[in-house]
């Protein structure tokens, strides 16, 4: 098996991935070749899936300068105004460090010359991801779990029976997420088109039921006493109208102060105020559009999140199923994940830190590991249910209490036949005020297993506590309404139900903040900046970036946290100054530097083992 390394597991040879002490194979995959145009700095090499070296005849051309100034700025780099010719809600919605991470993607770090032993809380997109690029970097890399899985909340159903697949965790991936795509190449996933919209589904509100291409040109008739300005108008253009004003606003106040002031708001008061919008419109609004679970939260939120979701944008999906990511990531990587390892505290010191797990009969001797720094991935509430020694600062514990996670639940039926396919639908989805309120259609070739709802924030609330054969009895009458008696006949009596909010590790579907009801300098789980460590503890995942709720957030924040890892300097940590988080904010700007190493091949995929522990944590979607 190996010699112990310093964290008291074997080490060497490919990634180890441990179950029941059975040594497991990881799933094949097909390597893409991918070689980017250009270089990030000297030495840089090309580690998504090759070994080829990036050139050593470009300067550094001052990217990590760059870096420096723009990856920790996660809140404080809305202060642009906007500039002539370019949209100001789309650079609002921007990260200036986006390019920078984009080229850790397609080209990694460089090799370090200083080795660090990283301990990562957290299987999800983000911790599979800072995995992948520190380990390639040379630093040594473990992985705890809590859960008996890794993906967190990417999590794809396979019908053993049919073959067919449902997504139970995220789906769906806009067109605008470079970064994701770009990884998804790198690692030789192939992507296809997700049917976000299709004008042959249905829209049944106020005991009226129309097609989709009805709606979008006069959406009174569905009952609606819309204004005369609103009418003729689509669902997505009255939405579009009420933002006008606040499209205003970032051009006049800028993206920092607007935010701000939309922050104070929930979505239900802005659309009603100064969007302009009439009671019926906004009841439209929620039924239709699904907006009435934002109603009462963030108008903030409510802006970023349109930005990723709409019917006019475009969305890929991974052939295959969406966990063949987490399983390409996991074959890419070099040291071990530990499952069902749930971490119950973290202590720091002054040379390292000391990661406690629950005891289990499978793995006493690992009650406890030693790291250099920890990054965690874990969800807001999980990271609650850990002792940290020295106590996390009192701003750092206010932020992750103030974090709000919203419930999502899907529910899959299976049935005998694609049914949907005689009135001429291929995809897209259906929308209805029943419980269920939203149903998605696989394409035309992917079998018959529907997404027969997917709610979320209070939407959910009607499938809590109900049992799964409840749940997809109130899901198949709600689909019957739809599209007559044929579907009772047509289910074969199978599904899955899938609430995110029950799940014990993630315990909600995604972060969406209320609105900020306190004054303007509290700093809270809305626009605290999870970038900065605290000391030798460093923070990633969906709720630590910006929009929340998307596989491409967790990778992002992934992506910053390792490089400030892999650019660490040991002299500048201390864990004696963990309740001086003032003096860490001074000190990061200056982490980063271009001293990078030449050299370092990648990793080929090999087999796996995984050790499976005790279970309680999670992490990425829509």
């Amino acid at each position: 098996m190996g010699e112990n390394g310093p964290t008291g597991l074997p080490e060497g040879g490919p990634w180890h991935l441990w179950s029941n002490g059975i040594r497991t194979k990881s799933p094949p995959l097909t390597p893409f070749p991918h070689t980017p145009d250009d270089d990030f700095c000297p030495g840089l090499t090309r580690k998504a899936m090759g070994t080829d070296r990036a050139p050593q005849n470009q300067p550094c051309i001052g990217y990590l300068l760059v870096l420096v100034s723009t990856f920790l700025s996660l809140v404080g780099s809305l202060d642009w105004k906007t500039s002539h010719g370019q949209d100001s809600f789309e650079k609002c919605m921007h990260d200036p460090d986006y390019e920078v991470l984009l080229k850790v993607v397609t080209l990694g770090l460089n090799r370090t010359s200083k080795p660090q032993r990283v301990i990562v809380v957290g299987a999800g997109a983000a911790g599979l991801v800072a995995a992948k690029v520190l380990s390639d970097a040379g630093h040594k890399v473990t992985i705890l779990e809590a859960d008996n899985r890794i993906g967190g909340r990417i999590l794809t159903y396979r019908d053993r029976k049919t073959g067919w697949i449902g997504e139970l965790g995220a789906m769906r991936m806009p067109s605008s997420h470079r970064i994701l795509h770009e990884l998804c190449k790198s690692l030789g996933l192939n992507l296809t088109k997700f049917t976000q919209y299709d004008e042959n589904t249905w829209i049944e509100v106020n005991n009226l039921k129309l097609r989709n291409y009805v709606v979008e040109k006069m959406p009174e008739k569905l009952g609606y006493k819309l204004s005369p300005r609103e009418k003729g108008h689509s669902p997505e253009e009255i939405y579009q109208m009420a933002l006008n004003r606040a499209l205003k606003d970032l051009k006049t106040l800028g993206c920092r102060k607007a935010m701000r002031k939309f922050e104070k708001h929930t979505l239900l008061e802005y659309l009603l105020g100064e969007g302009n919008l009439s009671q019926p419109a906004v009841r439209l609004l929620g039924d239709v559009m699904s907006k009435d679970g934002f109603f009462y939260l963030s108008f903030a939120e409510a802006l970023r999140a349109h930005s990723s979701l709409s019917d006019d944008l475009r969305y890929s999906r991974i052939v295959g199923g969406w966990d063949l990511l987490p399983r390409a990531l996991l074959s890419s990587l070099s040291g071990p994940v530990l499952l069902h390892a749930p971490v119950v505290a973290i202590t720091q010191g002054t040379h390292d830190v000391r990661v406690h797990i629950a005891s289990s009969r499978r793995a006493r001797s690992l009650k406890a590991m030693t790291a250099d720094v920890v990054l965690l991935t874990a969800s807001g509430p999980a990271l609650q249910r850990i002792t940290f020694s020295p106590p996390l600062s009192r701003r750092r514990q206010e932020a992750l209490r103030a974090l709000h996670y919203v419930p999502a639940t899907k529910v899959f039926l299976s049935f005998r036949r694609p049914f949907w396919h005689d009135e001429h639908i291929e995809g897209g989805h259906s929308s209805t005020a029943r419980p269920s309120r939203v149903i998605f259609y696989p394409p035309p070739g992917e079998g018959a297993l529907l997404l027969a709802s997917y709610t979320w924030s209070d939407g959910a609330a009607t499938f809590a506590g109900l049992s799964a054969e409840d749940a997809m009895r109130v899901a198949l009458d709600d689909v019957a309404a739809l599209h007559g008696p044929i579907v009772y006949r047509l289910w074969d009596g199978s599904g899955v139900v899938k609430r995110w909010g029950e799940d014990p590790h993630s315990q909600g579907g995604f972060v969406v903040q209320p609105p900020l009801l306190w004054h303007e300098d509290r700093e809270d789980g809305q626009n605290y900046n999870w970038a900065v460590p605290y000391g030798r503890i460093y923070f990633a995942g969906e709720h630590t970036a910006y929009p929340h709720g998307w596989v491409e957030t967790a990778v992002k924040s992934a992506l910053r946290a390792a490089v400030l890892i892999n650019s660490r300097e040991e002299h500048m940590w201390s864990a004696g100054d963990s309740d001086s988080e003032e003096r860490l904010v001074r000190l990061v700007p200056h982490h980063p530097r271009c001293e990078f190493q030449e050299g370092g091949a990648t990793h080929s995929p090999g087999e796996h083992r995984i050790t499976v522990r005790h279970s309680t944590h999670k992490r990425a979607e829509h």
